[in-house]
């Protein structure tokens, strides 16, 4: 995660409250960034180890996490100094982080939250991060999959704690593929070749959905290809998301779209829930988190779907990754030592890992994490297949060089928005990604910014 603040300098302190306030209010994340020092640490309170103090420390805890509680009480029963309560938030932008950014504002946050990857850079813009790294955290860096520190430091900084991970992975009809004799794609020129053998055999049914309204989804696709959409370059932004990579994923969907190869819909509705059951939708490109989705609303197709890794678009393999999320330490926390004690033992505990995957569905980011049997076992609904071995191989393919931008929310929005007009037939999904990345530039300097195309 790369933090570079507007080239306004120094902001005051009223002003930090207004930004915090119009972006709280707005619902939205798309900030100016202010400084992002974080407190530092008391003398009684200079390392972890200060849980062992006799007094009881309370802390507050916000997620979205289904189970959490559970997971926690764990916590609870073997740290009696270090009491820890969790307040359960609706997750997303109009949820949990509007949330957060009013507290921020009203300086009463809580002491723990859950921030997804994308969105850390905009709480850290505004100074609502703690450096973990003060408290030790970067002794735990080697416990994750590579590609998830770059996502959560900034040089020795360390702003969160990384959970779990959204490795990308393709979940097929396996009944389908061989009904319709088509070959399991390992290139993305294979999957298209599927495709139209697929509907020339049965204009009713598809290779997979176009998910319009989903620009995280294309991120995911774009950083499998390579894409680099946010880089620095001294105290500059570099902002590329209609990259050479982009536009080439961009251009291939957008002749699945034209040929009618693909089914233009949104996900997660009632429409896409159901082509997933009946068999108009052969493949599902998404992450690991995808096998609960079908598991719940697919349940009639239990042993039909099998996980394959993601086509490739040359000789080497990479992938992309959709999703995921941290456990931050917000800046009003009166126990950061303490909550950066809780945030590592969550997300590193074998105990605690347990519980995370089997009450709350998550992958860990944490590699030890995922061989624990509850994430390294044959799953029935998919033939008996361990497709965590599929995920967790190519987890360990994720460009570790990508970057996200300062202002992603209102870059997803754009790019969202603009999809849905070109699967309509209004413009290319090319021209949308370029269109995204001069509205990204001049947001960004209209907020104060250095920024420039790369």
């Amino acid at each position: 995660m790369t933090s570079l603040t507007p080239a306004t300098g120094n902001r005051s302190r009223s002003r930090h409250k207004l930004l915090l306030a119009a972006t709280a209010a707005a619902g939205a994340l798309a900030l100016a960034a202010c400084s992002s020092s974080s407190p530092a640490p008391s003398s009684s309170s200079s390392s972890a180890s200060s849980s062992s103090s006799s007094s009881k420390v309370t802390l507050t805890f916000w997620t979205w996490v289904p189970g959490m509680s559970k997971v926690v009480s764990l916590w609870n029963q073997s740290h009696p100094s270090i009491q820890v309560n969790v307040n359960e938030v609706t997750s997303g932008n109009a949820g949990s982080y509007a949330k957060m950014f009013s507290a921020l504002q009203a300086g009463n946050a809580p002491d723990l939250g859950q921030v997804e990857y994308a969105t850390l850079p905009n709480f850290e813009h505004v100074g609502g991060l703690v450096d973990l790294s003060q408290y030790g955290a970067a002794s735990v860096k080697s416990d994750f999959v590579p590609w998830t520190w770059g996502q959560v430091s900034q040089g020795s900084a360390v702003y969160a704690i990384p959970q779990d991970i959204g490795p990308m992975g393709l979940f097929y009809r396996s009944d389908l593929f061989k009904k319709y004799g088509l070959a399991v794609p390992t290139t993305w020129a294979q999957y298209l070749s599927d495709a139209k053998k697929l509907h020339a055999a049965n204009p009713n049914a598809y290779i997979a959905a176009f998910t319009a309204n989903d620009a995280q989804w294309f991120a995911g696709l774009a950083w499998q290809a390579g894409a680099k959409w946010f880089n620095t370059s001294g105290d500059t932004w570099v902002s590329a998301i209609n990259d050479a990579a982009s536009t080439q994923v961009a251009n291939y969907w957008q002749e699945l779209i034209s040929q009618h190869l693909v089914k233009v819909e949104p996900d997660f509705a009632a429409e896409w829930y159901n082509d997933l059951s009946n068999g108009t939708l052969l493949t599902w490109p998404t992450a690991v988190w995808g096998e609960n989705t079908l598991i719940s609303n697919a349940a009639a197709t239990k042993g039909d779907w099998r996980v394959t890794a993601m086509p490739n678009w040359g000789a080497t393999k990479s992938n992309g990754n959709w999703g995921g999320s941290t456990t931050v330490v917000f800046k009003d926390s009166k126990h950061p030592a303490q909550a950066a004690q809780f945030a590592e033992w969550l997300n590193t505990n074998q105990q605690s890992l347990n519980g995370l995957i089997t009450n709350g569905g998550i992958y860990p980011a944490d590699s030890a994490g995922q061989q624990l049997p509850a994430a390294n076992s044959p799953v029935a609904f998919y033939g008996g297949q361990n497709i965590w071995s599929v995920f967790r191989a190519n987890g360990q393919l994720v460009n570790t060089s990508f970057q996200w931008g300062p202002i992603m929310s209102t870059t997803f929005t754009q790019i969202s928005d603009g999809f849905g007009k070109a699967a309509s037939g209004s413009g290319t999904l090319a021209q949308v990604l370029t269109s995204a990345q001069s509205q990204t530039i001049a947001t960004m300097k209209s907020q104060g910014f250095s920024v420039t195309s790369g």
